[in-house]
């Protein structure tokens, strides 16, 4: 309780003049001589026991117009029943008399720290707030955590008051300046608070980003973050329980990183997975295993077809790799089809075009904006789940995409679009574009608009505080790079493509992260480019303009003409099995 003062004991009418009471009796004197009537004393049972309701809601009124006023920026309904629904019912926490530094610190919690419910889920961002809180408010870490959960909460909300992208850069250049400090020191240079302090500046630029120099510097974050792991070394970093969750986090970043940019992995792909058996392999990581594995592979195939001539020999190289991509892209189609029934999504509905307000023949709706591809809605038992799914069917794209390129180093100068390997990539990769589309609606919130479809199974993970809301700023993170795969994957059709494009959209405006609108825009198709490019290595800069190649011509200077017969395998065949998705 707040001491205010020593309760005053005069009478009532003195006490709203506000001047001094003789506590005279029965009346008071001086209302007496004034001609006034005594209001009277109250009881010294109230006086000693004071209600103190009324003050404290003067007090916070008070103080209300000091604080932060937020409000929600008006969001367009995609659809009638949307904007029904909306209308229905007011615009929760349209102004919240919270302070700036709770309310930031809450969203981020309530968006990005998942938190494992059974002891076989998998956790994001766990370690952070037992760290954050061991640290002081003006360490590094500490400004990095705000520098990320003011710009997080500015993306989506509007302070009336102070400008919340001015709060999160001023925090951001002291976490920059702090962790610089922290990494020149011996004794912190690999500290778990450093580390930490890293990879939140890396989820700092994800939130932020508009240019494409910001998604550099994101990968030089995470370039940092490695460097410190390989210094302390796995068997050490994996020694403690937040070590361990660091370690997982940095793996985690790494795949999108290397994917991204056909560099190889640092260290090779088995020193960030345990191979001795000590430990289950759960199923993130098992997907994760998958993807370092296909990244080692892009790499060594981009030096490969950069070095090897057109030769008997070069050929036979060529061979011998496409072998071990077939190979690794069996294991995982195996792997995605004997995973636990616990663990497998579920195929909650078939969205037709008429059901998403969509025509084939043009003269219906648009497909960006509709919420759902046409085709199954899929739900998973947690965000983790569908990202290890989502991680594996990537991985097949890629590996794709590999094939296809050694499909055209071995028939050049022909089309290798008449080559039997790229019509088995379309059988193929049909069904896995289809899974990643199906797994959007259960990341972006559609799922809780159309509860009465789906059961209310409880997840095997949840967040760390806050009500549930239709899109989390985790869920797209961890969707945004498998949508940037199928957005510039040449097998995706024209309709899917713009689909997703308009879900990576949704991804910026809507959920807060600003990194999906540079991969929105960046122009860049693989494996097309990269096989206009042949002879040279793969840029490791994913966001620079590739400059499609023209075909080779043949001896007599005449260029290869495209088979007709293909035009019919541009659409994606309709996934006919769940195990291929």
């Amino acid at each position: 309780m707040v001491y205010n003062g020593k309760p005053s004991r005069g009478c009532r009418t003195c006490r709203t003049r506000r001047i001094k009471c003789d506590e005279g009796k029965p009346t008071c004197q001086r209302c007496a001589k004034s001609r006034r009537e005594c209001g009277g004393y109250r009881p010294e049972f109230e006086i000693v026991h004071r209600d103190q309701t009324r003050s404290t809601v003067r007090r916070v009124q008070h103080r209300a117009a000091d604080l932060l006023q937020f409000q929600f920026p008006a969001q367009h309904p995609q659809n009638p029943s949307s904007s029904s629904s909306s209308s229905s019912c007011g615009n929760p926490a349209s102004v919240l008399s919270v302070p700036v530094d709770q309310r930031a610190t809450c969203y981020f919690a309530s968006n990005l720290i998942l938190l494992p419910q059974v002891d076989t889920a998998e956790g994001v961002w766990e370690f952070l707030v037992p760290l954050v809180e061991s640290e002081p408010p003006d360490s590094a870490l500490s400004c990095a955590f705000r520098a990320c959960a003011y710009a997080l909460l500015g993306n989506r909300m509007v302070a009336s008051t102070v400008s919340l992208a001015n709060m999160s850069l001023k925090e951001h250049t002291l976490a920059l300046a702090k962790t610089h400090l922290s990494l020149k020191a011996p004794a912190t240079a690999t500290a778990d608070a450093t580390l930490a302090s890293v990879l939140l500046l890396s989820l700092y630029e994800n939130i932020t980003a508009i240019k494409s120099p910001q998604m550099l510097a994101w990968r030089s974050h995470i370039d940092g973050a490695v460097v410190i792991v390989k210094t302390r070394g796995r068997a050490q970093m994996c020694s403690s329980k937040t070590g361990a969750h660091l370690f997982k986090a940095v793996r985690h970043y790494l795949i999108s990183r290397t994917l991204s940019s056909g560099l190889p992995i640092p260290c090779g792909p088995d020193w960030w997975l345990s191979r001795d058996g000590t430990e289950p392999e759960s199923l993130l990581a098992s997907s994760q295993r998958f993807a370092l594995e296909t990244g080692e592979l892009s790499a060594q195939a981009s030096c490969l077809l950069a070095s090897t001539p057109h030769t008997t020999e070069g050929v036979e190289l060529i061979l011998e790799m496409a072998t071990v991509v077939q190979d690794l892209d069996h294991q995982i189609a195996g792997w995605m089809a004997a995973i636990p029934s616990e663990y497998r999504f579920k195929t909650m509905c078939w969205a037709t075009e008429d059901d998403v307000e969509l025509t084939s023949s043009g003269g219906g709706g648009r497909y960006d904006e509709a919420e759902v591809f046409p085709g199954s809605v899929d739900v998973y038992t947690d965000f983790v789940t569908a990202s290890a799914y989502n991680i594996a069917r990537v991985s097949r794209l890629v590996l794709a995409s590999l094939r296809i390129r050694f499909a055209a180093f071995m028939c050049a100068p022909a089309d290798y679009r008449a080559t039997a390997e790229y019509v088995a990539s379309h059988r193929v990769c049909g069904p896995v574009i289809a899974g990643i589309l199906a797994s959007v609606p259960y990341h972006l919130g559609w799922r809780t608009r159309q509860g009465e479809l789906f059961d209310n199974s409880p997840e095997r993970s949840g967040f760390a505080c806050g009500v549930p809301e239709p899109a989390r700023a985790l869920a797209g993170l961890f969707l945004y790079w498998p949508l940037t795969c199928v957005k510039n994957f040449d097998l995706t059709s024209d309709d899917q493509r713009t689909w997703v494009t308009a879900r990576l959209k949704f991804i910026e405006t809507q959920v807060g992260l600003k990194c999906a609108g540079v991969v929105r825009k960046a122009e860049f198709r693989f494996p097309s480019m990269m096989i206009g490019n042949q002879g040279s290595m793969v840029s490791p800069d994913p966001m620079r303009k590739w400059s499609p190649g023209l075909p080779r011509r043949n001896e007599k200077g005449e260029l290869p003409q495209t088979p007709e017969s293909l035009s019919s395998a541009t659409q994606s065949p309709q996934p006919n099995d769940a195990d291929a998705r």
